[in-house]
């Protein structure tokens, strides 16, 4: 993961270590650099969200919020719905192949959660 580069949705050094109700009580503290965040985008017509941005070419992978075009195939997204926008200049040059629809849910996610979570134990005692 060192390879990766993330932008976390709130100061990890200053709130990483607060306990969950700590930390639940702090999210208020949050919301003006947010807001100032969401309404800087929707001033030039764009919304923000939590996307990867996979560069093939530089080999980079960085998660992180973005601000993307509010009527396009990211903006649009809703709910728990996944998407996956493909640019290349060999293939598409004129606009991205798009791969779009419904995610696992809560209980799919949360079940393969823990699935993981027992590959990792059984892992461990290996």
């Amino acid at each position: 993961m060192s390879d990766v580069t993330v932008e976390p949705l709130y100061d990890v050094a200053a709130m990483g270590h607060l306990s969950v109700d700590e930390f639940m009580a702090a999210l208020p503290s949050l919301d003006a650099a947010m807001q100032q965040r969401c309404d800087a985008a929707a001033a030039k017509g764009q919304v923000l969200r939590y996307a990867a941005t996979i560069d093939v070419q530089a080999a980079t992978l960085q998660v992180g919020l973005l601000a993307v075009d509010a009527q396009g195939p990211l903006g649009t997204l809703m709910g728990s719905d996944n998407l996956v926008e493909v640019h290349s200049e060999a293939v598409y040059p004129e606009s991205p192949m798009v791969v779009r629809g419904a995610g696992a849910g809560a209980t799919s996610t949360a079940s393969g959660a823990l699935a993981d979570m027992l590959d990792l134990a059984f892992v461990a005692v290996e």
